[in-house]
């Protein structure tokens, strides 16, 4: 009997042995341990809705990150400053890879010299609408920089700030909401009297 509970003993280490084996090997062959990963900020003056922690974070449409903190400005930095003073815009952080961004200006885009050069050439956070389901995520791309300016921040960013650029959502309604102020303005019935003298 000792001999067969010596057989079970050692059958059952080698195949212990051989899934914690499994498991490393997957694991360090992700690579996922090892990968620099940082933590980016970014500040949007708009509404938020449908992104949330956890949501994906993509450079041209490949995911390099996630969203791990949203919240507001005001709750982190200008604390000196009464609340009605604060600037209230939404903060949102995320974790990515910096390796995959960026590449314009060359070198690391987690030195400040070089996400400074990046920033100038266009490169910007925006929301995303993920399908028609509601999802958003944040998507960084390069635009264009004069008609996407930078936020004004009067402090020192604690982490990578990249600036954001307003959604396109945001966009749409804008124009959607100009071409309607426009046509309000329209002297219509000033026309058509117009055009009926005429004929």
């Amino acid at each position: 009997m000792s001999a067969k509970a010596n057989f079970f003993k050692i059958g059952l280490f080698t195949i212990g042995a051989t899934v914690a084996l499994i498991i490393l090997l997957v694991i360090l062959g992700s690579g996922r341990l090892f990968q620099l990963k940082v933590l980016m900020e970014t500040y949007v003056n708009e509404s938020v809705q449908g992104l949330e922690v956890g949501s994906k974070v993509k450079y041209r449409g490949v995911v390099v990150g996630e969203v791990t903190r949203i919240g507001f400005t005001y709750t982190k930095y200008q604390l000196d400053k009464p609340m009605p003073e604060r600037l209230r815009y939404v903060m949102i952080e995320a974790t990515i890879l910096p390796r995959l961004i960026g590449g314009r200006a060359g070198g690391d885009i987690t030195r400040t010299a070089t996400a400074r050069a990046e920033i100038e050439r266009g490169l910007r956070v925006r929301l995303a609408p993920q399908g028609i389901t509601g999802t958003n995520y944040l998507e960084i791309d390069y635009v264009d920089p004069k008609s996407n300016p930078e936020l004004p921040v009067p402090w020192e960013p604690d982490n990578l700030y990249i600036p954001s650029a307003q959604s396109t959502v945001t966009q749409f309604v804008a124009s959607a909401s100009d071409i309607m102020t426009r046509l309000q303005h329209l002297d219509l019935e000033g026309t058509l009297v117009n055009v009926n003298k005429l004929l």
